[in-house]
């Protein structure tokens, strides 16, 4: 039992199949880095239902950039983000509440660099009553009254992480093409985490990197690409995703577009996603189908994933402008 809690605890950190549309998740030095002034944010996983150990992930966030008079054209960022985890008959749970700060540098009118830094604060907790311990068997039954000698100190340890980031962002003004690459950092101050009072087992470094583009190819369509590489500790995750957006606008005298995705997350699953744009509003849904020896168990069901996102801009008054006098 000691072995198996030690294992958990080292695994690596929260992961979703549409990770583009959890950048607060991926690098603090995204907060802010969009066309809009405010992102509210929200995501859902339900993973591997067809085994009894089903994992469920929640996350909700808000963004939003701000400028002060001295620094002419260039922003700050401000981000706080909510991440909740829970699997397995003892209900192993992971909650995080991240805090981000971005500083965005223009370049040009086009090109943005940003720089990040994240302060993370959460906790796991196990409650450990629906397991089945060796010595509560008799005769082969199960006596749920029995006592055990499987004694665990704690069944809650806490945690504080520092992270940080670097972005850069491209965007046409006289276009859709947009494209985003940066590099991703967590646990920078090797937090530890533990059930056992005389161990204490430290989270592995985290570092990423993501690059996304949307290329305008005419007037209603546009192609989308998605990469994502990372690390921590022996653990080691590479997803693409790739697909084409179609914009209904033309036809509808809605802003209103369709996007088609496809990819794979290499050895575990092949993605499919689905996103909708309608006017401020994004809605993603997507679908792993589990391709790596573990589908043995989960005939393939990997896992459904659902985001939605809010953006609100702001109306800027003119910078300059010629007062009329009333006569």
């Amino acid at each position: 039992m000691l072995v198996f809690v030690s294992s958990l605890l080292i695994a690596q950190d929260l992961h979703f199949s549409q990770f583009h549309n959890a950048p607060q998740q991926l690098n603090p030095a995204l907060a802010g880095a969009y066309q809009a002034d405010h992102r509210f944010g929200a995501n859902y996983r339900s993973q591997w239902q067809s085994v009894p150990v089903a994992y469920e992930t929640l996350s909700a966030g808000y963004s939003r950039k701000f400028t002060l008079p001295k620094l002419k054209s260039h922003l700050f960022g401000a981000g706080a983000h909510f991440l909740y985890d829970q699997a397995g008959d003892g209900q192993l749970s992971w909650a995080q509440v991240s805090f981000s700060l971005a500083y965005h540098l223009t370049l040009s009118d086009e090109q943005t660099l940003s720089v990040g830094a994240q302060g993370r604060f959460g906790q796991r907790t196990l409650q450990p009553g629906a397991f089945q311990f060796g010595d509560q068997f008799t005769d082969s039954f199960f006596d749920p009254q029995a006592p055990s000698a499987e004694v665990l100190a704690r069944t809650v340890s806490g945690y504080s992480s520092f992270g940080a980031g670097l972005n850069w962002r491209y965007a046409d003004p006289r276009s859709r093409t947009e494209i985003l690459a940066g590099f991703g950092s967590a646990h920078l101050n090797r937090p530890t985490l533990s059930f056992l009072e005389s161990e204490a087992v430290p989270l592995p470094l985290l570092l990423n990197f993501h690059a996304q583009g949307l290329i305008e190819l005419d007037e209603v369509w546009d192609l989308s690409v998605h990469l994502l590489g990372q690390r921590q500790g022996s653990y080691r995750e590479i997803v693409a995703l790739a697909g084409a957006r179609y914009h209904l606008t033309e036809l509808t005298g809605l802003p209103l577009a369709v996007q088609l995705s496809g990819g794979y997350r290499l050895s575990d699953a092949a993605i499919v996603v689905l996103e909708i744009f309608y006017r401020e509003w994004r809605l993603g849904l997507s679908y792993d189908v589990n391709t790596s020896p573990f589908r043995q168990a989960t005939n393939g069901r990997g896992g459904a994933e659902f985001s939605l996102q809010y953006f609100i801009t702001e109306v800027k008054p003119p910078e300059v402008f010629k007062a009329c006098p009333v006569f």
